[in-house]
């Protein structure tokens, strides 16, 4: 069963086609990945998806409703979280904090309730607090909760990132190139997480540059070249695709 579709998106940019007419499908419990070269569009899709840009046309169905160029807070209170390609991390707060804010997006307390702590503003307040402990211990970072967050290695940041993102409680998760920066290692890390996130039943769509941890880690791929889809599949079907080979080494080796 999709619990994303995506269907004829489009997204220009003056006379750049930056997303030309691409449909594809997200099923629910799988790994979806979305690859392609720089400039293929990767990133601007994820941004239609979430709301961040408003796609010019076509149609973004999740969970079987509509949520084409909704707000993202909207979209985010539907069920769909996000992590960046580059780290957005709020300097001069916490890690504990940093998750929180994520968490806060689940929240039903207004701004007054908070501002004069009444008992109700107050238990969803530790209940936000509880909620984002467990993500930080579910990424093995809990003993990082009372640090500064930019003050931390590039790669525990980005587990933070990760950490906020799950405690807005999705049903699905973007992330957008999660093994950028990161060394080996790290990048092992970050395939067992994936995996494990998907194991807690969310379903994963990533955009991702490493093909050593897509072709281990993805269910399904989508494939974009200027803007469209040229290729989806399996791992092993997209490995032998000649359309895909031309267009990462050249019609040589194609």
């Amino acid at each position: 069963m999709a619990l994303l579709e995506v269907r004829s998106l489009e997204r220009s940019f003056g006379g750049l086609r930056a997303v030309g007419g691409v449909s594809f499908d997200a099923a629910e419990g799988l790994i979806t990945a979305v690859i392609g070269p720089n400039g293929a569009g990767k990133t601007t899709l994820f941004n239609c998806i979430t709301g961040t840009i408003h796609p010019d046309r076509g149609a973004v169905s999740f969970n079987g409703a509509s949520v084409f160029r909704l707000p993202p807070h909207r979209i985010a209170a539907r069920g769909i979280s996000r992590t960046y390609q580059n780290l957005k991390l709020f300097t001069g707060m916490s890690v504990l904090e940093n998750v929180m804010v994520g968490r806060h997006a689940r929240s039903r307390s207004g701004t007054l309730a908070g501002m004069l702590r009444l008992p109700g503003a107050r238990r969803e307040e530790r209940a936000v607090r509880e909620e984002s402990m467990r993500c930080l211990e579910l990424l093995g970072i809990a003993h990082l909760a009372g640090a500064d967050a930019v003050s931390l290695s590039f790669g525990q940041q980005r587990s933070v990132e990760f950490a906020r993102a799950l405690a807005c409680g999705p049903k699905l998760l973007l992330l957008d190139e999660p093994a950028a920066g990161l060394n080996i290692h790290e990048t092992a890390a970050v395939a067992r997480l994936i995996q494990s996130i998907r194991g807690r039943g969310v379903t994963v769509l990533l955009v991702e540059h490493d093909m050593s941890l897509v072709m281990d880690i993805s269910d399904h791929i989508v494939v974009l070249s200027n803007g469209q889809v040229i290729a989806q599949g399996g791992p092993r079907a997209i490995q032998k695709n000649p359309d895909v080979v031309r267009v990462y080494l050249g019609d040589d080796h194609a």
